[in-house]
């Protein structure tokens, strides 16, 4: 399914990465929830961009639920 994400900065996460991703409110998902995708395309424009990406909704062995998107799929930045 195609969705709206939003880049920002993590803060005291649990991640190696500074910048994260999120869904952007009222497609269904709570933007709580965070994105794997393409670091090319979280650096590819300034924290807080928006994109359009291809995902799919996961979770590993039961942990928390999350969307995954190919890091080889195609992404659209959006405005």
């Amino acid at each position: 399914m195609l969705v709206i994400v939003e880049t920002f900065y993590s803060g005291g996460e649990s991640s190696s990465a500074k910048v994260r991703v999120r869904p952007v409110a009222g497609q269904g998902f709570p933007t709580s929830m965070r994105v794997e995708c393409s670091r090319a395309m979280r650096e590819s424009a300034p924290v807080g961009a928006r994109f359009r990406l291809l995902v799919k909704q996961t979770s590993r062995e039961g942990g928390v639920p999350f969307l995954y998107s190919n890091p080889n799929d195609k992404w659209e930045k959006v405005d």
